[in-house]
């Protein structure tokens, strides 16, 4: 008992058990407990660790889970991810105010322009688009063809001009298969599965899954 007060707990606790216990938290707790001293920022900031923080982000926000390919991110990436929705709270919260709520409130300019997506075609006419929650993924339906598109891992800019897409699946439609839909009777409804996507479209001459 008289060597108690001098137990370090870092140094006694075995790395799994505190890979166990960030398990239990949300990546806010562990980064609390990583600033907490130096030996605990080693334990803590592992992939390992990162990437259960992560699963368990996609699931309470309900993003699409293979917007993120877990396997092949490094920590850092991992850490990143997993902060994003917090980092984006923080944002909001910062800089929200309630006078923007007034009538008489200004309205604010966006802090970068539109850019063009050159491979995605502009839904001007009839169609449909819907961003899989993650921001990764992306469908678009005009009446002709249903796309899936890749914006690539977020975060990760390579190009300056903006996400190069790459359509990663389609599905052709004969022609006249969706007349219906200048009445406004067509449209897309997508519904999250685990790791996968469910994608119906209806309004024209039948309906296709």
């Amino acid at each position: 008992m008289a060597g108690w007060q001098y137990l370090s707990v870092t140094d006694e606790t075995p790395n799994d058990l505190w890979m166990e216990i960030a398990a239990l938290l949300e990546p806010l707790d562990i980064r609390a407990l990583q600033t907490t001293c130096r030996a605990l920022n080693q334990a803590l900031y592992r992939k390992a660790v990162w990437a259960v923080a992560l699963r368990q982000v996609c699931r309470e926000h309900s993003l699409f889970l293979p917007t993120f390919p877990i396997d092949k991110m490094d920590t850092r990436q991992l850490f990143q991810a997993a902060m994003g929705p917090y980092r984006f709270k923080s944002l909001i919260d910062g800089t929200g105010s309630f006078a923007g709520h007034a009538e008489d409130a200004p309205a604010l300019s966006p802090a970068r322009g539109p850019f063009a997506l050159h491979n995605v075609p502009v839904l001007a006419g009839p169609g449909a688009s819907y961003l899989v929650p993650g921001g990764r993924f992306f469908l678009t339906f005009d009446c002709k063809v249903l796309a899936l598109w890749d914006f690539g891992l977020v975060g990760n800019v390579t190009h300056v001009s903006g996400p190069q897409p790459r359509r990663m699946a389609h599905v052709d439609f004969p022609p006249g298969a969706f007349t219906g839909y200048e009445s406004g009777h067509s449209f897309m409804e997508v519904f999250m599965c685990q790791d996968s996507l469910r994608v119906v479209v209806s309004g024209g001459s039948g309906r296709v899954r």
